[in-house]
């Protein structure tokens, strides 16, 4: 078994246990979807790479699979400031990956630590000092590998030494998958860290539209001394209305008054005008006898 599904292997367990719920819950995704996603992409794997043309093909498992994801991810930042960081930081991801590979050596074993540990490191860093977010470490992290791979290839060809691009193919799906999850669980080990360290005690709300924690120090949350003065303007609407509501009694009151007593002066008149008819006529049977 190779070492990306073995790491595979351990996300599902991870996953089944509970483990990363505050990640999943910042990339918008359940448990389910994200199980379903990695067993889709155990699948894929297994799967040919698809060619077109003699110098480029792409894996379903490896790279179509996460591409659709990402997709999602940029579909549900909308027109917001947050696209707008993920645009960046893939172009710092795919710009510093791209001089790093001019730079390092291109045999690992002169390496301490293997480039793709590197590339996670550096698109964790990027992606957390642009927005902190760990949804903008996943896209920038899988377009900007994506991007330096097309610049070197496109390089490759304009330098009469073509190469094929294989897009999550072999040992390039082993680099999407080891740095994302590095560059994701850097944003988290700093986000955490930073948030702990942070003077900020009030309550915080995580926000699904800007995939941030609203807090007071923010100014995305009220503070004590607004709370009080909403709770007072509360308070005195409240009163108010309830005084309105003592005034309309009152009024109505009167009205009912009124016409209770406009009712008693109509029913003696009526009555005097019975009593008056009544005289008429004793007077004027009396008359006739």
């Amino acid at each position: 078994m190779s070492v990306s599904l073995i790491i595979i292997s351990i996300l599902i367990l991870l996953i089944m246990f509970g483990v990363g719920q505050r990640i999943l819950d910042s990339l918008r995704l359940s448990d389910k979807a994200a199980l379903l996603i990695l067993i889709l992409i155990c699948i894929g794997l297994f799967i040919p790479p698809i060619w077109i043309g003699e110098y480029f093909c792409f894996s379903i498992g490896g790279f179509l699979i996460p591409l659709a994801l990402s997709i999602y991810l940029l579909i549900s930042c909308g027109w917001s400031r947050d696209l707008l960081r993920a645009f960046i930081g893939t172009i710092l991801v795919a710009g510093i990956i791209y001089g790093l590979e001019w730079l390092l050596p291109a045999d690992p074993e002169e390496m301490l630590i293997d480039n793709m540990y590197i590339y996670g490191i550096v698109a964790g860093l990027i992606a957390y000092i642009l927005g902190r977010s760990r949804r903008n470490a996943f896209i920038s992290c899988l377009f900007g590998l994506t991007l330096a791979q097309l610049i070197q290839w496109i390089v490759n060809f304009a330098m009469n030494t073509p190469t094929i691009l294989g897009l999550g193919v072999g040992g390039a799906f082993g680099t999407y998958i080891v740095s994302i999850i590095i560059a994701v669980a850097v944003s988290e080990f700093l986000g955490r860290c930073f948030e702990s360290a942070s003077l900020d005690k009030e309550e915080k709300v995580y926000n699904f539209k800007t995939h941030t924690y609203d807090s007071e120090k923010n100014g995305k949350l009220n503070s004590n001394q607004t709370q009080k003065q909403e709770r007072e303007e509360n308070i005195n609407s409240v009163q108010e209305k309830v005084i309105e509501n003592e005034i309309y009694i009152e009024k109505h009151d009167e009205n009912e008054n009124k016409n209770s007593s406009e009712k008693s002066k109509t029913a003696k008149m009526t009555k005097n005008t019975a009593k008056n008819k009544s005289k008429k006529s004793n007077s004027a049977q009396k008359a006739k006898k």
